[in-house]
């Protein structure tokens, strides 16, 4: 007797029902319903008629979040030509803390002797969850700061995350 797969039943349902119901779902969005929808065998047209009207949640992506800094540095006062220099800076990847010096500032040193501390003093002292809850709440005080979140924006587009 021949075992039982269940992939070939599966297709073989699917041809015997020539449409699978999907169902959107009230946390996904259209790419990700259509996405679902055509990996259940179903061609386009049959995923756009499934869904109807129903209203996806919008997709995030990292234009809200240039929006959302712009707006912050126009409410500080920023020209729109001061905000395109800021956007377009590349900050560089830890070398130099400024373009085109060699001195290293006082801001600069402060926080390579708190790196330091934190890495040889404070994390010793914590378990791994304490330290990732520790990690979490300095990298959103951090973010507070205008120029950080500008480093912290560029850092992950970098990476393409």
């Amino acid at each position: 007797m021949k075992k039982f797969n269940i992939r070939e039943w599966q297709v073989k349902q699917r041809s015997l029902n020539e449409n699978v119901a999907v169902t959107p779902m009230f946390d996904e969005t259209h790419e990700e319903f259509m996405t679902r929808c055509k990996n259940s065998g179903n061609d386009e047209d049959a995923c756009m008629a499934m869904h109807g009207d129903h209203i996806f949640k919008e997709p995030t992506n990292e234009q809200g979040f240039d929006d959302r800094f712009k707006d912050a540095m126009s409410g500080a006062g920023f020209s729109d030509e001061e905000q395109d220099d800021i956007m377009s800076r590349d900050i560089g990847d830890g070398g130099s803390p400024f373009p085109g010096t060699d001195e290293v500032s006082n801001g600069y040193k402060a926080a390579a002797a708190l790196k330091d501390e934190l890495r040889y003093v404070t994390y010793k002292k914590l378990s791994q969850e304490e330290i990732d809850t520790f990690s979490k709440e300095m990298v959103l005080h951090f973010l507070d700061n205008t120029t950080a979140a500008a480093a912290a924006k560029i850092h992950f587009a970098k990476k393409g995350i």
